[in-house]
């Protein structure tokens, strides 16, 4: 199970603007996975992301900011 979970992050860290432009429901991931998330994802990234109903973009910035302090 913790490979396919590990495989799934990194599927969506690589293709993380198209998945946000989906219709789904971001909240199922919690913060262990949010963090895990924003460890694979560059800060640059993050900041270019359009996430206009903030699914996910915030959570993952601010685990982002906790990983780099």
């Amino acid at each position: 199970m913790a490979g396919l979970v590990e495989e799934s992050l990194s599927y969506v860290s690589e293709n993380l603007q198209e998945i946000l432009m989906l219709p789904i429901d971001m909240n199922c991931m919690n913060s262990s996975l949010v963090k895990r998330l924003a460890g694979k994802v560059e800060i640059e990234v993050l900041d270019s992301l359009k996430d206009k109903k903030d699914k996910l973009k915030s959570k993952v910035f601010m685990k982002k900011l906790e990983i780099l302090f």
